[in-house]
């Protein structure tokens, strides 16, 4: 077997002192060119990706990094949200881009992260780059920097999960086909023999998937996202190429349904959903096997599954993902995970005490009021049928 892709990037020295500049817009391409293909790139850390956080009370900030010659050598994405009692936080969704190793470009990276919460008087700094650290000095580096771990939330230990599943996809379909488990084979083969079908969506199939995303949410226990996100997800990523929906149906009942990224030469199964009828016809399999062909044929060098629990033990929550996710690629990948730069240490330390509840306050809020919107209707029904 291949090792699995790795997102550690190549070393290349910088030459000379590296400059960080804020990146206008008439410098949109080069910063995509650059984020787009670096091994640490991720579509979090894309133009677009900051253009739909935006709309969600985040303010993003790009950076670019370039050495003595001019070279571009890092690149950051920094979402900037204020905070109810005043000040903000700055949060690096899987970045910075660039290479940890490069001492040049880190110390470059690190003094503009903190001159840019200065001037909007951040508590903290929260960076999660993509990358899955070797035996070797990376998270020393950080912390001789001044970056401390950032607190471990839940069963996937951070905003993002800190633990996933990337399949390889050297050597085309049947090599990548070969290397799943054997029962995993064997469940694709049964759906096409049972008759699912799968097929590409559009934004019109956004109600129909997001349907079928509230009741996985219901039987798996995980927090749940509005239509409008993913309404405004489309928006934000389609125009580039960079979202496809896939739906999976026995004839004409829906049965799963999956987003998936696309972004350099990397795909990422973002988003799936699966009914609760019909489970013994294995549609989430020829699901998935549709999107690793997709990501073979769009020149994908990997297939990220993103997200399993620290814990993988019989009977821990989260096991059946980690169950379902090992037949098409049995290793894990382990990221950093989140380092957090305090800026105002002690508004930090308050910080640590009230996150839990601050993040647990936002999902609150997103439930609450997508209550009120369902709600409305019915109560406006109500007040018109009594007069």
């Amino acid at each position: 077997m291949p090792a699995a892709t790795s997102p550690v990037p190549a070393t290349r020295p910088t030459v000379g002192p590296v400059q960080i500049r804020e990146v206008p817009t008439g410098q949109r391409d080069v910063y995509e060119k650059f984020v787009s293909t670096h091994p640490a790139g991720n579509m979090l850390q894309s133009w677009a990706w900051g253009e739909l956080r935006a709309r969600q009370n985040w303010r993003p900030i790009r950076l670019l990094a370039r050495d003595g010659r001019g070279r571009v050598c890092g690149a950051a994405s920094v979402l900037c949200r204020d905070l109810p009692v005043g000040g903000s936080i700055l949060y690096l969704p899987r970045g910075p881009v660039l290479d940890f190793y490069d001492d040049r470009t880190l110390d470059a990276m690190t003094g503009a992260l903190r001159r840019l919460g200065e001037r909007h008087r951040a508590v903290l700094c929260k960076i999660d780059p993509y990358v899955t650290p070797p035996a070797t000095g990376l998270a020393r580096a950080l912390a001789v920097r001044g970056f401390v771990v950032g607190h471990r939330r839940g069963h996937f230990q951070g905003m993002q999960p800190r633990f996933n599943v990337i399949v390889p996809l050297e050597g085309g379909e049947e090599a990548v086909l070969a290397r799943f488990h054997q029962k995993t084979r064997y469940n694709i083969r049964l759906a096409a023999k049972r008759g699912v079908e799968v097929h590409r969506g559009t934004r019109a199939d956004l109600p129909a998937f997001h349907r079928l995303l509230m009741i996985t949410c219901a039987r798996n226990g995980f927090s749940e996202r509005a239509l409008s996100y993913f309404e405004q997800l489309w928006d934000a990523l389609a125009e580039g190429g960079h979202i496809e929906l896939y739906q999976a149906r026995l004839g004409s009942r829906l049965l799963a349904a999956a987003v998936l990224f696309l972004y350099g030469h990397k795909a990422v199964y973002a988003y799936g959903a699966s009914g609760n009828e019909d489970r013994e016809v294995m549609a989430p399999y020829a699901l998935q096997w549709a999107m690793i062909r997709h990501a073979v044929a769009s020149g994908c060098r990997s297939y990220d599954m993103t997200g399993v629990p620290a814990r993988r033990s019989d009977g821990a929550p989260g096991y059946g993902l980690w169950r379902f996710k090992r037949g098409f690629w049995p290793e894990v990948s382990e990221f950093l995970g989140e380092r957090d730069l305090p800026l105002q240490p002690s508004l930090y330390r308050v910080w640590n005490l009230v996150e839990p509840a601050y993040w647990g306050g936002q999902v609150w809020m997103r439930r609450t009021m997508r209550t009120l919107r369902q709600e409305r209707p019915r109560r406006a029904a109500e007040r018109g049928g009594t007069g």
